[in-house]
C-alpha cells in the first residue's frame, strides 16, 4: 500500500502502465496521471474523493487527474486491470479530460446498460490489447498502445455522463480536496514526526472533529489508522533492505516502543515484522 502525492516513474519515457491486479489495496493517494479501472471479476471498494462504491464484474472507475482515489478489497475478492498514463499521450497536457467531470465517475451496470454490447465489449476488448501489447512489446507497441488509449478515451467521452469542472457541486469539494491532498503529502514526508490530529486539523484550518470527519470520508480509514499504515508501509520497506535493527526501523519510521510497533505492523499486515526477511 502507499499514500501520497504519487510520482510515478517508468521503465522507459513512455509513460503508460497497465497491468491485472487480484485483490488490490491501495491506501488513498493522488497523481497528476489519469488513472482509469475495469473488474475483470469479483468485487472490489473504490473511493474517489468523497464517494465511495463496491464495484462489481464488469463495472469501472475513473480517476481524472489529482483526484484522491483508494482500493479497498477488505472482504472481498476480485481481479481488476489499472490503466494509468500521463494526459500528455492524448494531447491534454492540463490533465484529461479538460473541463469536464464524469459523472458519474462510477461506471457501473445503470450506466453500463445504456450502452449497445458492442461498445461494452469493445471498451473491455481495449483494456485487455492494452495490457497485452505492453507486456509483449512486439513492434511499434508504442504506437499501437498510444492508439487504443486515445480510443479508449474517444469511446469514454462519447458514451458516459459528464459535466462542467467549473459546475457549483464540484467547486463546493475543491477546497477539501486541496485539504486532504496537503496533509496526504505532509504525511507521507514526515511520518517519522510526532503527529497529532490536532496538530494536523490545526495545519488545516479545520476542528478536530470535523477534519476526522472529512478525512475518513476522502480516504475510507481513520486518521489514525492511515498514519499508521504509511509507517508500517516505510517499516517493510525498511526491513527488506536488510541496512537497519529492528528498534531502529521502529524508531525510524515514527513509532515509540517495539512493542507498539509489533502491534501495529502485526495489526496491518496480519503477521509480525519478524516474518519478513
Amino acid at each position: 500500500m502507499n499514500a501520497f502525492l504519487e510520482t510515478r516513474s517508468y521503465s522507459s519515457d513512455f509513460a503508460v502502465s497497465a497491468f491485472y491486479a487480484a485483490n488490490n489495496n491501495f491506501l488513498a493517494h493522488w497523481h497528476l496521471e489519469v488513472e482509469m479501472m475495469l473488474v475483470c471479476s469479483g468485487n472490489i471498494r473504490i473511493g474517489i474523493n468523497k464517494e465511495a462504491r463496491v464495484l462489481h464484474q464488469g463495472e469501472m472507475a475513473l480517476f481524472r487527474s489529482t483526484d484522491i482515489h483508494y482500493y479497498d478489497s477488505r472482504d472481498l475478492h476480485s481481479r481488476i486491470i489499472v490503466l494509468i498514463f500521463r494526459p500528455e499521450l492524448i494531447g491534454s497536457p492540463g490533465g484529461w479530460p479538460e473541463n469536464r467531470q464524469f459523472d458519474p465517475a462510477f461506471i457501473d451496470q445503470a450506466v453500463l446498460a445504456e450502452l449497445a454490447e458492442p461498445i461494452r465489449n469493445g471498451i473491455t476488448a481495449l483494456f485487455e490489447e492494452i495490457v497485452a501489447e505492453l507486456e509483449t512489446r512486439s513492434p511499434h507497441y508504442r504506437l499501437y498502445v498510444s492508439g487504443k488509449i486515445a480510443q479508449l478515451c474517444a469511446l469514454i467521452l462519447r458514451h458516459f455522463p459528464t459535466r462542467p469542472v467549473t459546475s457549483p457541486r464540484n467547486e463546493a469539494k475543491k477546497p477539501d480536496i486541496l485539504r486532504v491532498q496537503k496533509v496526504i503529502q505532509h504525511l507521507e514526508t514526515h511520518y517519522m514526526e510526532e503527529i497529532s490530529l490536532a496538530g494536523i486539523a490545526r495545519m488545516s484550518g479545520l476542528s478536530p472533529y470535523y477534519f476526522s470527519r472529512l478525512f475518513a470520508k476522502f480516504t475510507g480509514i481513520t486518521f489514525k489508522e492511515y498514519l499508521t499504515r504509511i509507517r508500517v508501509q516505510k517499516a517493510e520497506q525498511l526491513i527488506q533492505t536488510g541496512q537497519k535493527s529492528m528498534i531502529d526501523t521502529a524508531f525510524d519510521c515514527g513509532f515509540n516502543s517495539v512493542r507498539t510497533f509489533n502491534r501495529a505492523f502485526r495489526t496491518v499486515k496480519g503477521y509480525p515484522p519478524s516474518r519478513i526477511g
